[in-house]
């Protein structure tokens, strides 16, 4: 698995291996979706222009113009606050489901976690094939 290039390699039943790959882009945003990002409150009072021809240059003017500072204290924090759940027997084997789910959704979506248990790995030996050491 790479997440880096949004990619899973897994062996196939002829010998061969099967590759999986994911799209940055898609990623990106679904990321960014699933995230909240609070920003730093702007001073209003700024004076700010765009567009300002001179010379056949476009201009942005501004008395304070740091590209530092739109950085600067960024938060990022999930939409909601998130609720551990245990899928499996065993303590380790969580995951994390929205907590302002209604029940009704909630249930399904641990019904349908628990029947494709079998899809998640806790661990490299949970994949054939693979070497764990």
């Amino acid at each position: 698995m790479s997440t880096l290039y949004l990619s899973m390699k897994y062996p196939l039943d002829n010998g061969k291996v099967g590759t999986v790959k994911g799209d940055q882009v898609l990623a990106r945003h679904c990321y960014e979706f699933s995230l909240k990002i609070r920003h730093k409150i702007q001073d209003h009072n700024v004076p700010l222009r765009i567009g300002v021809q001179e010379r056949g240059i476009n201009m942005i003017s501004s008395t304070e113009l740091d590209p530092r500072e739109e950085f600067h204290d960024i938060r990022v924090s999930p939409i909601e606050e998130l609720e551990q759940v245990q899928i499996r027997e065993v303590t380790h084997q969580v995951t994390n489901l929205g907590s302002a789910l209604n029940p009704s959704e909630r249930e399904r979506i641990l019904s349908i976690l628990k029947s494709n248990i079998d899809l998640f790995t806790w661990q490299p030996s949970d994949i054939p094939g693979i070497d764990d050491s």
